[in-house]
């Protein structure tokens, strides 16, 4: 047989391992070489586009959550808004108790002062 450490010379010459070794004698390596850099180019088209729709997507979604955003504080202020709304007629309404409270208070008084002054001695 043959020496096993002449990997030349070997049996197994022909095996594919040493072929995609050795390819570069017939023209399968150039061959080779361009479907590889096809294949890398196309692999990196399809990276760079995954990346492309990846931002737009992370963009997208910022943008949505920004606007999200704007309208809770806008519907915050408004909230905020109709309670100092609220507030304010709630204490323009107990003002307007109070003054009707103090003016029947001053009409009793004026009637018990008349009252007393009128009473036969």
């Amino acid at each position: 047989m043959c020496d096993s450490s002449d990997s030349d010379t070997s049996e197994y010459s022909d095996s594919p391992p040493k072929r995609r070794k050795r390819g570069t004698g017939n023209g399968e390596g150039s061959s080779g070489g361009t479907a590889s850099a096809n294949n890398s180019n196309e692999v990196g088209t399809a990276i760079s586009k995954s990346a492309s729709i990846i931002v737009e997507a992370i963009q997208a979604s910022e943008e949505r959550e920004e606007r999200r955003h704007r309208d809770l504080v806008s519907l915050h202020e408004r909230r905020l808004k109709m309670e100092e709304s609220k507030t304010e007629m709630d204490k323009r309404g107990l003002d307007g108790l109070v003054d009707a409270i103090n003016k029947l208070a001053n009409s009793i008084l004026a009637l018990a002062t008349h009252m007393k002054q009128s009473a036969p001695k």
